[in-house]
């Protein structure tokens, strides 16, 4: 009988532990995860880590669900060819070329089958670490239109853009060909910025 009860009260303080331990893991994996996406969504649901993390799961649950189409050998040249292009067109007019590279990352999102209503939070998933360059990126796009931009400022822009564009396309490259997506925890290798 005493066994019985030292048996239980193990089994109970091992159920405690796992109780406290189970979601700092969590938190941890999703920090490491998503990185400043994870301070983003926290601020955005006011600090509260529960709704925070409800969130980042849920992405992580979206993304699984994601039928990406692949992109052909021909069709990522293609890509690249055409960023290059739009990139010594800067030179002559930095808020068009600007302009013309986030036009071609909407392209190849579309063509990849990333959904239109919150597509960057379905990038967050696998680009987390590029999304605030790209969203001050676009931020500086939408300005552009109604004043006049700097051009480093577009210049930022135009480099961010091309980041995540390089870093979709990496991902396409190592996503197994049956399954169309992209390794779990790949991580694409950083652009030169030069």
């Amino acid at each position: 009988m005493a066994w019985l009860i030292v048996i239980v009260a193990v089994l109970a303080v091992l159920a405690a532990g796992l109780a406290v331990a189970l979601p700092r893991i969590r938190t941890r994996q999703l920090r490491a995860r998503f990185g400043p996406e994870y301070e983003r969504a926290l601020r955005g649901h006011g600090d509260d880590v529960r709704g925070a993390e409800r969130e980042l799961t849920a992405r992580i649950r979206d993304d699984r669900a994601l039928q990406l189409r692949p992109l052909g050998p021909a069709e990522q040249e293609n890509v690249r060819r055409r960023l290059a292009e739009v990139q010594e067109q800067f030179v002559d007019d930095p808020g068009r070329a600007a302009g013309d590279a986030e036009r071609q990352l909407t392209g190849l999102l579309d063509r990849l089958g990333y959904p239109a209503q919150g597509r960057t939070e379905a990038l967050s998933v696998h680009h987390a670490t590029a999304l605030p360059a790209y969203r001050t990126a676009l931020g500086t796009l939408e300005r552009a239109q109604a004043v006049q931009v700097g051009t480093e400022e577009l210049r930022h822009a135009l480099l961010a853009v091309r980041d995540l564009t390089l870093r979709v396309l990496a991902d396409r490259q190592a996503a197994p060909a049956a399954a169309g997506r992209p390794a779990a925890l790949h991580k694409a290798p950083a652009p030169r910025t030069s």
